[in-house]
């Protein structure tokens, strides 16, 4: 047995009624790297608190916003601190939360979009270096051994020359 130790994950997002929250927590938990320690799960706090409850986690570390995650984190030894944070909230709060959270000191994986423009990233980018943490943007599909396979089919030009693309997704 190893003495690796698991990364303190939290996370924004992601509550009872969340389609991408699950996924994240399903790909935490199969790579064995990451537990899931606490987070703002839902902007109503008594969902949140019901969400964690149903996950069993310290209540105590089920927030009701932003603010009071950052302020109680920082607050804690930095042994027991949530290290990274994963952002699965709606599109329009990926930034916001990503630049908070960077300016603080957590690292961050966060669902797509990023950012709603290329300077809002371009920022990101510098505070993550300004602060030295990590930030990952999530790609799933590009890990699916079909799309990689269609990518190499293209760049080895077996399909002759792409002219258009029609993609759905179905959901819900």
């Amino acid at each position: 047995m190893s003495n690796h130790r698991k990364i303190r994950m939290g996370m924004m997002g992601g509550g009872l009624n969340s389609f991408i929250g699950i996924v994240h927590r399903i790909a935490s938990y199969i790579g064995e790297e990451y537990n899931l320690v606490g987070g703002v799960f839902d902007s109503n706090y008594e969902s949140g608190q019901q969400f964690g409850k149903k996950l069993e986690l310290d209540l105590n570390r089920i927030y009701p916003d932003i603010d009071t995650f950052v302020e109680k984190e920082l607050a804690l030894p930095a042994d027991e601190r949530i290290e990274a944070v994963v952002i699965v909230t709606p599109n329009f709060l990926h930034y916001p939360m990503a630049k908070q959270l960077i300016q603080a000191g957590f690292h961050v994986i966060c669902e797509k979009p990023i950012t709603n423009t290329s300077a809002e990233a371009m920022e990101l980018e510098e505070l993550t270096k300004k602060h030295g943490v990590a930030f990952a943007l999530t790609h799933t599909y590009t890990g699916y051994p079909m799309v990689r396979q269609m990518k190499s089919m293209i760049a080895e030009g077996a399909l002759g020359k792409i002219q258009k693309v029609d993609a759905q997704y179905y959901q819900g």
